[in-house]
């Protein structure tokens, strides 16, 4: 009983670092295009790559949870 208690709050706290991971993901990215950009002064093109770079780490993220999720529910 305490196990599984246990493992719900594992699984909620994994669930709501969700958005922080997704957001930050995001958010590193386009600081990092924005201060190469800067550097370089080739505005807009690093930011947007890296813009882009960064959706595509939060949402390999997402999947990469959902997989998780998915393994941890089939061995119930």
């Amino acid at each position: 009983m305490k196990e599984d208690r246990t493992s719900f709050y594992k699984q909620i706290g994994r669930m709501s670092a969700i958005g922080l991971e997704m957001g930050l993901c995001v958010a590193i990215g386009l600081a990092m295009g924005y201060f190469i950009d800067r550097y370089f002064q080739t505005k807009p093109w690093f930011t947007v790559i890296f813009l882009i770079l960064g959706i595509v780490a939060a949402f390999r993220t997402l999947f990469s949870l959902a997989k998780e999720i998915d393994k941890t529910g089939r061995k119930k």
